[in-house]
């Protein structure tokens, strides 16, 4: 039987593992830190925005937020705040961010209208 620690890490790693696969459309890479020790208190992660910045994230229970400009690395001077969601900070982070999600977002809708049509068609 798990204890309340092991409940809490398991579940920052899913939440770190889905906000990764709901970004990388928007960055050019974003993954998981297997050199930082990833606990229940936390889980890191390495992205570079389409701008070609590269970030050490920090996810926990406050939220995400930037503690490094290095992957793998964590650097004092560079935490910032927290962000509710990774959305939050990428927002914050990557111009490119902004665009890549309106774009993701229009194409989802238009593809949303087609099925509509498509289905009044043939009803």
């Amino acid at each position: 039987m798990e204890d309340a620690g092991e409940t809490i890490e398991h579940l920052l790693r899913i939440e770190a593992n889905a906000a990764v696969q709901e970004v990388e459309f928007a960055v050019k890479r974003v993954e998981i830190s297997k050199a930082l020790p990833n606990t229940k208190e936390q889980v890191y992660m390495n992205l570079t925005t389409k701008e070609g910045q590269s970030f050490c994230v920090e996810f926990s229970v406050q939220g995400f937020r930037v503690v490094g400009k290095t992957f793998d690395k964590l650097e004092k001077q560079h935490e910032t705040q927290y962000f509710e969601t990774i959305y939050a900070l990428l927002d914050h982070l990557s111009p490119c961010y902004r665009r890549s999600f309106g774009d993701a977002l229009a194409s989802k809708l238009a593809r949303l209208q087609e099925q509509q049509n498509m289905d009044q068609e043939t009803d």
